[in-house]
């Protein structure tokens, strides 16, 4: 991810020069940068633990969880698609448990 965030800071710097780059930067980016780093080290070693599949279909809960959340704390309209999607998950992840 090195990479796309040197891009993107780049990109910032050009567009709005150096106080909208410091607008940018603080404390949240990193907070989250760092939790994604987490969340993929945890998967990393989830791997070791235990099959790929349960990795995955653990993995996958955040799409249930995003959905049960999104009307609550987001405000965002949480539709007949959206819950049917949601609902697939759940049914993909009960099956490869119970294989």
């Amino acid at each position: 991810m090195a990479g796309p965030a040197i891009a993107y800071l780049l990109m910032v710097g050009r567009r709005g020069g150096l106080p909208r780059l410091r607008s940018e930067l603080g404390w949240t980016p990193v907070f989250v940068g760092l939790a994604a780093f987490g969340a993929f080290s945890l998967a990393l070693y989830a791997l070791r633990l235990a099959s790929a599949a349960s990795v995955a279909a653990v993995r996958e809960t955040s799409v249930v969880i995003a959905v049960a959340l999104a009307a609550p704390l987001l405000g965002e309209n949480v539709g007949p698609r959206r819950l049917a999607g949601a609902a697939l998950v759940v049914v993909g992840i009960a099956v490869l448990g119970a294989a």
